[in-house]
Parts: structure tokens; C-alpha cells; sequence
């Protein structure tokens, strides 16, 4: 079995110059990529649909989780994918825009260790965008006895209490990397398959290759655009925010005065449902 040894670094910062002359914005490099693991990820988005067995309908993606020798990034492989592909149509002065590779529903990015000694995550909530920094905690787990194998390494169980939820998870020792999806860190081992109690959030590794500094881990685009607040103040923002208020926010009125719908009422009761109405916390729920 490969064993793979990281060396300690001091955490640095630097910024890539490519597309800087174009009067892009340059990429601020927070840290070099030496290892990534692909997740697997279920991910439920609206814990009320359930099919007739009580089952929720999940939305997949491959998250990714690029480790340096410093900060680490959690994020969306298939935005990532998006993203580039966007990009590359429009270096090249395309505007076709089909065939375009599957999106993801997921927004946020959660960085560790940057700045240091903290975790930021960067979500967006209704069309409005966040930044959300605390001091990086870790877990306290209880180790189990039971074993399982995930992409070829033996791993250990182990669970926790954190951050409002039970979580189940399995990690590799032979992997001594401290790291794992979302903020689940601590545990001798990378964790390579996390999963809650309620199983709303599944993780779980099918791939995991070594970079070896070959690439950048940056901090995401626009990163001055989003407004700092507590998590706290996040969660009541996701729970409280209308969809006229973020309308509003954004200089945008919608208006149903041209519209002609039959069966009387619709328009005005649906006029009084989206201004009224807050989002629920149940859709699109933040992990905290």
C-alpha cells in the first residue's frame, strides 16, 4: 500500500499574472495542489420531496478536495467543469452555448486553513454572495472497531457530533493526510466516506490522485464582492430573505399587470405568495 508523507510548509500567498494584461483581475494563488480525492456526493436539497416510501430525492456531483501543503478547497468538480468549459467558449469568441456539460446545484466553497488558523466558506444565498470566517475546529470522535474498504484502502470508523449533525465516517490510515469533505478533519487518516444521520449529506471517495504542485489553488473569482457575516447571520438571511426582498436588492421589479391568466385570483395570489413568502431553510440548507 502507497503511503504518502507530507512535509509542513509555511503558508504562503502569491498572485498568477496569466490574463492580467487582458485587464483581468489576476488569481490570488493561496497554496500548490498535491493531492486531490473525488467525492461521490448525494446531496438532498429540499428535505419535503420524498417518494412513496419516504425516500429524498438527491442531487448528485463530484465534489472535490484539493489538498496543499498549507490550505485545502472543498468544492463543486462539476462547477468546476462548467466553468471551464465557459471559459474556453469564451477565450474563443463563442456564443453557443449547447451542449453544455451537466451544472451543479452547488454554490458554496469551503477553504482550510486560509486565512490561517480559519475556515472560510464562500456561499451565495438567493442573488446575494457570502463569506463566512471562523477559527478552523476540530471534531470529537469516537473510534469504532468495524472496517470497510473504499478505493482499494482499508479504513476505520468513526463518528461525531458536529456542527448540528451526527456523522458516520470512514478513513484510511494509510493515507496519514488530516483532511476530509466539507470540515470533517482530525482523525489519523484521510476520511474517505462521510455521511450523516439523516443521510440528507453522502460522501464518498472514487478516486484520489497526487498532483504534486502541478496546480494552483486559488481563491474563487470576485471574492471582494461578497459581504462578510457570521454563520449565524447567514442561516437567518437563508431562512428570512423573500424572493421580492433579493429582487429588490438587485433593482429588479416583476410585475404581472400584462399578464392574463384565467381561473380569477391566480395572479394576485401568486403576486402575495412570492413577496411574502420567506425561503425555506430546508432548500439549498447550508451544511454551517
Amino acid at each position: 500500500m502507497l503511503l504518502i508523507a507530507v512535509q509542513p510548509s509555511a503558508q504562503g500567498q502569491n498572485t498568477n499574472t496569466e490574463g492580467s494584461s487582458q485587464g483581468k483581475e489576476p488569481a490570488t494563488v493561496l497554496d500548490k495542489v498535491q493531492y486531490r480525492v473525488t467525492y461521490a456526493a448525494r446531496l438532498v436539497e429540499d428535505t419535503t420531496k420524498v417518494d412513496s416510501i419516504g425516500g429524498y430525492d438527491y442531487s448528485d456531483d463530484d465534489m472535490r478536495l484539493d489538498m496543499g501543503k498549507t490550505v485545502s478547497e472543498f468544492y463543486s468538480g462539476r462547477k468546476a467543469i462548467v466553468d471551464k468549459w465557459m471559459k474556453e467558449k469564451m477565450d474563443r469568441g463563442e456564443r453557443d452555448f449547447t451542449n453544455m456539460p451537466a451544472q451543479s446545484s452547488i454554490s458554496w466553497i469551503v477553504y482550510r486553513n486560509y486565512p490561517e488558523g480559519e475556515t472560510t466558506t464562500f456561499d451565495d444565498a438567493m442573488m446575494n454572495s457570502y463569506r463566512i470566517s471562523e477559527k478552523t475546529q476540530t471534531p470529537q470522535w469516537s473510534i469504532g472497531s468495524d472496517t470497510c474498504t473504499i478505493i482499494g484502502y482499508h479504513c476505520m470508523k468513526a463518528e461525531t457530533n458536529f456542527k448540528g449533525r451526527h456523522w458516520t465516517v470512514w478513513y484510511a490510515e494509510d493515507i496519514p493526510l488530516d483532511n476530509g469533505p466539507w470540515k470533517l478533519i482530525g482523525l489519523p487518516g484521510l476520511i474517505l466516506k462521510a455521511t450523516d444521520a439523516k443521510k440528507q449529506y453522502i460522501f464518498e471517495a472514487k478516486g484520489l490522485e497526487q498532483v504534486d504542485g502541478k496546480e494552483d489553488i486559488t481563491l474563487i473569482k470576485n471574492y471582494k464582492k461578497y459581504e462578510s457575516v457570521t454563520q449565524k447571520q447567514f442561516d437567518k438571511i437563508n431562512r428570512t430573505t423573500s424572493f421580492d426582498d433579493a429582487m429588490k436588492a438587485s433593482g429588479i421589479t416583476i410585475s404581472l399587470d400584462n399578464v392574463t391568466i384565467e381561473e380569477g385570483g391566480f395572479k394576485d395570489d401568486f403576486m402575495k405568495y412570492i413577496i411574502s413568502t420567506p425561503i425555506p431553510q430546508i432548500i439549498r440548507k447550508s451544511l454551517g
